[in-house]
């Protein structure tokens, strides 16, 4: 999962010392929260939850390791949400 995870965002200096499924959670909140865009030019929760599954979908990554990325990210939009909400 952390492999996969770190495939995914190779790019990222954050992802790089993930140890932990916590801590990719960590990661997955404050990037559907667009912690990391300035207050102005930051986009809903729905959005970047979208922007990440065809991120997901369009990555080299197996079929397996894509569903298991997806349903991370499915726990914490599904808690993002309720969180908003109440």
């Amino acid at each position: 999962m952390i492999s996969a995870f770190q495939l995914l965002y190779q790019n990222r200096h954050s992802v790089d010392n993930i140890q932990t499924v916590e801590e990719v959670r960590t990661i997955i909140r404050s990037e559907l929260l667009d912690e990391f865009t300035h207050p102005r030019a930051r986009v809903s929760i729905q959005q970047k939850y979208k922007l990440a599954l065809d991120r997901i979908s369009n990555s080299t990554l197996s079929v397996s390791k894509q569903q298991m990325v997806i349903e991370l990210y499915n726990e914490e939009y599904k808690k993002l949400s309720t969180d908003c909400k109440s």
